[in-house]
């Protein structure tokens, strides 16, 4: 199936679409925010509930992992069954849960909602406008656009910042801010720039039977993404995400000349076990992808998940027209019963 069948408008990276989005939420949400966040700080918040199934899980991991090295707040990630089930006792009047799913309608995601709200915390929603999810939590987020996950991305990080502003590191924080703002701008370049290689990794690997997806500190959130929404849901591909501190420990056993992996590296602290990790793979592999945020943009480290999210998305558009199998081809999900 030719790229023109698939249609250019299930291809978010073209026509100016990520840079609008993410140009549209810090124009319209900063402030509320900013708002939200002073207001949990002003009320004495004691611990942070991070809310989400799937890529919306997925795009709070980076919230979580730069609050643990930046702020004293205690942060918990939760998917969102795990978070009805367990119901944390510590859940209070003095918690703040931060819920996120596209549709608004996630089951697990609306249970969530009551149990924070039954304990009396503060809830944030980051959804689509006019979803149940949005009309019901105390204050909410929204976007507009066929960037989906990226949008979430940023609504995370900016609560993230104004987080790390009143209950932390504030000079990270700032910083982090300034950096988002600039976002829109350097999300054109990377686009530009790493279509390219997109295409020529989709030509090598279209015949692959399935991926390792290795990544961890903030990257890892998005090898989870790029496992669970990419490979397994939109590529019917088998998968498996692997924190990239844990490889020496039984899953390097997996590893032989056939085996494909690709590998997500960053430019914080975690760079190094990450590169060996990818060393590794790469002595006793003929198959193994690099994302390297150092080759993909100049950026502030904190924000490799949106440069390097970019870089992976024209690998994925191009393997699904390689493939053919668009990304937005589904068997189960919302057609048969689960």
């Amino acid at each position: 199936m030719s790229q023109s069948v698939l249609g250019e408008g299930t291809n978010y990276l073209t026509g100016g679409v990520v840079p609008a989005a993410l140009r549209d939420i810090l124009e319209r949400e900063s402030d509320t925010v900013a708002r939200v966040v002073r207001g949990w700080a002003r009320d004495g918040i004691d611990h942070l509930y991070l809310v989400g199934c799937g890529g919306s899980y997925a795009v709070l991991q980076p919230a979580k992992c730069i609050l643990d090295s930046h702020s004293p707040l205690p942060v918990d990630a939760y998917t969102g069954w795990e978070f009805v089930n367990r119901a944390p006792a510590r859940v209070t009047p003095r918690s703040a849960v931060v819920l996120a799913s596209h549709s608004g309608t996630t089951r697990e995601i609306l249970l969530g909602l009551e149990v924070a709200r039954a304990r009396g915390a503060h809830t944030l929603s980051v959804s689509v406008a006019g979803s149940e999810l949005t009309r019901l939590a105390e204050a909410a987020l929204t976007y507009h656009t066929t960037a989906v996950n990226l949008s979430k991305l940023l609504m995370a990080y900016l609560v993230t910042a104004h987080v790390l502003i009143e209950v932390g590191d504030a000079g990270v924080g700032q910083r982090l801010l300034d950096d988002l703002h600039r976002l829109p701008q350097l999300s054109e370049g990377v686009i530009a720039r790493t279509e390219a290689r997109g295409r020529q990794l989709a030509e090598q690997y279209a015949a692959a039977p399935g991926f390792y997806v290795v990544g961890t500190g903030v990257l890892a959130g998005l090898a989870y993404q790029f496992r669970t929404c990419t490979l397994l849901e939109m590529q019917w591909m088998h998968a498996a995400m692997i924190n990239a501190g844990e490889l020496a420990h039984g899953p390097l056993e997996i590893v032989d000349r056939d085996t494909p992996f690709i590998v997500l590296v960053g430019t914080d602290g975690s760079r190094e076990v990450a590169m060996r990790a990818y060393a590794f793979a790469q002595r006793h592999s003929e198959k193994v992808v690099l994302f390297d945020l150092q080759e993909i943009a100049d950026a502030n480290p904190l924000l490799a998940p949106f440069f390097v999210h970019i870089a992976l998305q024209w690998f994925a558009w191009h393997l699904s027209v390689r493939r053919n199998h668009p990304l937005s081809v589904r068997r189960y999900m919302g057609k048969v019963e689960y």
